[in-house]
């Protein structure tokens, strides 16, 4: 009786599967040689009850218009094998995924299946067959067959696919991998190719078909993540097989196949991923983006990896997308997350990938498989980068494990000054903490530095690290991005190779020079930006371009005000270059323009504070204080860049061989870069020997700024000589230049020895103790009252920006303590710093032997003379201290000399009042005179000390009637609070602020941010916004985060039911 049943239900399971009706639908594009194949391969199919859905496109996937004549031929081709086929023409081309999805809505019935093929695959005759029962058997969702290459069956493509968490593909079987029937085995996959898998009709309707939003590229991923969370399997069905040419992936550019790829991919991945290990994978997502960026610098990918980090970081731009979508999705989650995460890789794919190529490479030279070597050019692109970062960070390695030593500009970053929370309230207050203080807008660079701090963790020593080791690579990377487009990839390596063998950014390292270092970081870029300007982009691309140069000028701008000179002198050179080598006057303005956008856009971006620069010395402010540099040092030896920090530097010489020998080499549309590269170096480099020789009668930027411009033209010069070596005479005969191009290459070679011996100590020539250490004996915060501290000698040992005094002599101010980053920008001349210079030139001029009175009622109470700094001046090299300081100093009463030493000498102003005090009425009523006299009449005397906190605050404190007396610009937003009672200030001394308060009890000093400080700096805000979205596609952007735009698929005949699931009663084709 069971073995009765048994059989009965055998024989119908047998008649379903010979009797299921089978629809196949493909997408054709074009009349092409392979597509007869494929038909035929249909026709000749065993399964009995097959019908077929053909839509004929009116474009092809590269947008290409197919003609009448073109849809036609199809046409007949088609029906001359499938007489009985359903063909419909589409307007247009809405992709495979929406195209498909119209089967559903053309065949009525749900007891059948789809066949959804691409046009250029090609079915054994008994592969739909073999589908259609492992379909019954193993009562699986979806089905593929086994895929092979078209010219070659023995070489596998696909037996189904497996995916990682963050949705990477991993390929079953391996590139070239021969068939030998080790994958025929039926197997669980996570996804099945789109280029054939057979889908059950009912499956495909609930779980809503393919994603409209993706047309191509993913679609499969998607539909079969679905698949898994609607509970049903899919299978690899090797018994059926299938020949595929992939023309798709062989005929689309490789970039606009990634990015549509990794927009897809992220989009499945955030619509898909569970709500639980959403997050976690996002993060991923994000990590192996990055990590991509720097693998694919070493294996040609990195124009896909680029467009795989962007779709991972744009994912915000697609959360109401994610949203809607995930809620579509709800209805048919059946399986846990858990479960759909289980049968996914665990690790990267793509990591995996990348290592498995390693192998294969190893194996290629080996000799194994020579036949499939990688591309030479993208091998040694990566083998430069490798090599380039090797150098970096070999020569950073003391850096990396020791810190970066607080020497010249780089000053410490600490975690009570230097936090994103007190930056961000210093910004907003309005009230600047720079030498004595003032009320006025803090640096942009302040809520930048706030903002990098929020992004490292307030890991602000890595982030110091970061910026300083980071400034070399960002470099290299901008010098090989500058002439891309017009340079080969060797030639390119040539010019990267020449930057980072320049000594100019170790010099800056050494000496502590961070507007040289991130001169020498952002200079390419912007030599890049007028590359692009001079190619006349119009419309929104003239508009990114236009806002990246303004965006990225005012960032590097708010640290190195200095760096607009360096750009405007530069292009004066680039455009100089140009209009010699008669190139389009239009190109010339372009430049032209973009140089003047750049600076209107940094003054726009950084007011209020550049405001400062306008109503104040100006130049001053941007290119800091020089005292008189050392003359007649002879070009020769200024030329090598390096400020003696390098034994061997007179080797560095030999890449200036390569501008000399390219200008007379160098032919045809590369002249111009000869040119280019020749007037950096010449601008820079005349400008220098005049400063030298004592012929320029105004203060410059440091040599360093100008040796930036020298790096990036010995670069150029040698990149370009490259070029036309090996992009333009690489197939000539021998030409009476050759030997000069071996010559100038050789003296490359020779010029980039110095830089390689410098990395050997480990952290360019930086000292390991420096000036900044030994002023750890400054007491901070000390009980006895807050105090400043006057630094003063030659302005390149100072630790500050310093305000000069002479031409041998400037002088910081800082508060007590070590200085920090807060201290890098310099403030503007005001009437106390002023005060500080009449001193200081009365003490070095011996008019007097009391200017520590002259300094109390500012609250100075140590003078520092710094004479080595362990990077300028050094124990082996000291400079000597400027004439007559210590001399004059030595002679003041008033001053105590508590520490004197080669290096260093201290001296205290006995004659020093804290910074926040309750005057003696005898020095109240002085405090109401101005001038010299009153003060070295006699001195102040102080009856109460008021502690002072933070910038502008003090901690509450009781007082009685008097006088309080506050050592900052007077400013009528400063206010003192008694009991209640505001206190309105007064001018004091001059130009302190003073508070008379005519009652006693609990005080409170405030600072009142004036409302129209707050007002602009929303309008800032408010204008970096409008920049930093002008760098974009904002109707892109918006149809991004707007509601969901599905374009209706337009089908020229009638889009009614055309076929149903019993193929007697299918309508006939027309």
């Amino acid at each position: 009786m069971t073995n009765s049943i048994d059989s009965k239900n055998l024989d119908i399971r047998v008649s379903q599967v010979q009797t299921s009706p089978v629809v196949v639908a493909i997408v054709v594009h074009q009349p092409c040689p392979w597509l007869e194949e494929v038909v035929a391969s249909l026709a000749s199919q065993d399964y009995p009850n097959l019908q077929t859905l053909f839509f004929v496109t009116a474009t092809t996937a590269d947008t290409t218009v197919v003609t009448d004549g073109g849809r036609e031929e199809v046409t007949v081709l088609i029906r001359r094998s499938l007489p009985t086929a359903v063909i419909r023409q589409v307007e247009g081309n809405p992709g495979y995924g929406p195209l498909m999805n119209e089967v559903s809505r053309l065949v009525e019935g749900e007891s059948g299946f789809f066949c959804f093929m691409h046009d250029d695959v090609a079915l054994d005759s008994n592969a739909i067959s073999s589908m259609i029962g492992e379909m019954f058997r193993s009562n699986a969702g979806v089905v593929g067959p086994k895929i092979v290459m078209w010219d070659d069956v023995t070489v596998l493509q696909s037996v189904g696919l497996g995916a990682d968490r963050i949705g990477d593909i991993s390929p079953i079987v391996e590139k070239g991998e021969k068939d030998q029937e080790q994958h025929d085995a039926v197997s669980d996959v996570f996804l099945i190719p789109s280029a054939c898998m057979l889908v059950r009709a009912d499956l495909f309707r609930e779980i809503g078909g393919f994603s409209p939003d993706i047309p191509l590229f993913g679609e499969d991923l998607d539909f079969c993540w679905r698949t898994h969370l609607s509970g049903a399997r899919v299978m690899v069905v090797p018994a059926a097989r299938a020949r595929h040419r992939n023309e798709m992936s062989a005929s689309r550019l490789v970039t606009s196949m990634s990015a549509l790829e990794a927009r897809h991919r992220v989009r499945t991945v955030a619509t898909l991923s569970g709500r639980v290990q959403l997050p976690l994978v996002l993060v991923q997502l994000l990590l192996m983006s990055v990590a991509r960026v720097v693998i694919g610098v070493f294996n040609g990918t990195f124009r896909q990896a680029q467009e795989s980090l962007r779709a991972s970081i744009a994912v915000i731009f697609d959360i109401r997308y994610i949203v809607q979508r995930r809620a579509e999705v709800r209805p048919y989650r059946r399986v846990p997350a858990a479960e759909i995460h289980d049968l996914q890789g665990r690790g990267s794919a793509r990591l995996w990938a990348f290592i498995r190529k390693r192998r294969s490479r190893v194996q290629e030279i080996s000799g194994l498989n020579a036949s499939n070597l990688a591309n030479p050019k993208s091998r040694l692109v990566g083998i430069t980068a490798l090599v380039v970062s090797a150098l970096i960070l070999i020569g950073s390695r003391g850096l990396i494990t020791g810190g970066i030593t607080s020497v010249g500009e780089f000053l410490p970053m600490r975690s009570a000054s230097e936090s994103p929370t007190a930056l961000i309230s210093s910004a907003v207050s309005g009230w600047w903490q720079a030498g004595f203080g003032q009320a006025s807008a803090n640096p942009t660079g302040i809520v930048l530095l706030a903002i990098a701090g929020v992004g490292v963790l307030g890991r602000l020593g890595a982030l110091q690290m970061f910026s300083v080791i980071g400034a070399l690579f960002a470099g290299c990377v901008g010098m090989w991005q500058v002439a891309s487009g017009f340079f080969g990839s060797r030639a390119r390596i040539v010019g990267l190779l020449v930057y980072a063998a320049v000594p100019v950014p170790y010099a800056a390292i050494a000496h502590g020079r961070f507007s040289v270092l991130a001169c020498y970081a952002a200079l390419p870029w912007m030599l890049r930006l007028f590359v692009r300007a001079g190619q006349h982009p119009s419309g929104i691309r003239k508009t990114q371009v236009w806002a990246l140069t303004v965006l990225f000028g005012a960032l590097i701008a708010a640290f190195v005000p200095v760096f607009v000179i360096l750009v405007l002198f530069a292009g004066a050179a680039w455009m100089a270059a140009d209009l010699v080598s008669h190139v389009r006057w239009r190109a010339v303005m372009a430049v032209l323009q973009l140089m003047f956008v750049l600076v209107v856009g940094i003054i726009v971006l950084n007011f209020p504070w550049s405001g400062g620069f306008i109503a104040g010395d100006w130049w001053q402010q941007i290119i800091g204080v020089q005292t008189v540099r050392v003359g007649n040092i002879g070009v020769a030896t200024l030329a090598r860049m390096d400020s003696g920090v390098v034994a061997i530097s007179v080797l560095v010489l030999g890449l200036y061989v390569p501008v000399i020998i390219g200008l007379l080499i160098v032919r045809g549309n590369k002249l111009v870069w000869a040119a280019r590269s020749a007037m950096l170096v010449l601008f820079a480099l005349i400008t220098i020997a005049l400063a030298d020789a004592g012929y320029v009668h105004f203060a410059l930027p440091e040599y360093g700024i100008l040796f930036v411009m020298v790096a990036c033209g010995l670069s150029l010069a040698s990149a370009t000589m490259a070029s036309f070596i090996f992009d333009d005479q690489a197939v000539s005969t021998y030409r009476w230049w050759k030997p000069l191009a071996s010559v100038a290459l050789a003296f490359i070679i020779v010029g980039g020895l110095p830089v390689i011996a410098l990395s050997a100590n480990g952290r360019w020539g930086q000292p390991k103790v420096s000036l900044a250490q030994l002023l750890t004996q400054l007491p901070t915060d000390p009980a006895s009252g807050d105090y400043n501290v006057v630094y003063v000698g030659r302005s390149d040992v100072l630790p500050l920006p310093g305000i000069r005094l002479n031409d041998q002599i400037a002088f910081a101010i800082a508060d007590d303590g070590e200085p920090t980053m807060r201290d890098h920008w310099l403030a503007p001349a005001n009437a106390l710093t002023d005060s500080v210079a009449q001193a200081l030139n009365a003490a070095i001029s011996q008019q007097t032997v009391r200017s520590g009175r002259l300094l109390s009622s500012l609250a100075v109470r140590y003078l520092v003379v710094p004479i080595i700094d362990g990077a300028v001046s050094t124990a082996d090299q000291p400079l000597d201290a400027p004439t007559g300081l210590l001399e004059g100093l030595s002679l003041q009463l008033d001053f105590r000399r508590v520490y004197s030493a080669n290096d260093l000498v201290i001296y205290e102003n006995m004659a020093y009042t804290p910074s926040l005090t309750k005057l003696d009425e005898a020095s109240a009523v002085l405090s109401q005179q101005a001038g010299t006299d009153a003060l070295l009449s006699s001195q102040l005397q102080v009856m109460q000390v008021v502690p002072r906190i933070r910038d502008i605050e003090n901690d509450p404190t009781p007082i009685d009637v008097g006088t309080i007396h506050l050592a900052v610009p007077f400013s009528d937003r400063l206010v003192l609070h008694v009991d209640g009672s505001d206190v309105i200030p007064r001018v004091a001394f001059g130009g302190t602020t003073a508070f008379d308060s005519p009652a006693a009890g609990t005080a409170t000093l405030d600072f009142r941010t004036p409302w129209s400080h707050i007002v602009l700096l929303l309008v800032q805000l408010i204008l970096w916004v409008v920049v930093i979205s002008a760098m974009f596609d904002l109707r892109q952007l918006k149809s991004r985060i707007s509601a969901r735009r599905i374009n209706p698929v337009v089908i020229k005949e009638s889009t009614d039911v055309v076929l149903t699931f019993n193929k007697e009663e299918s309508i006939n084709p027309q």
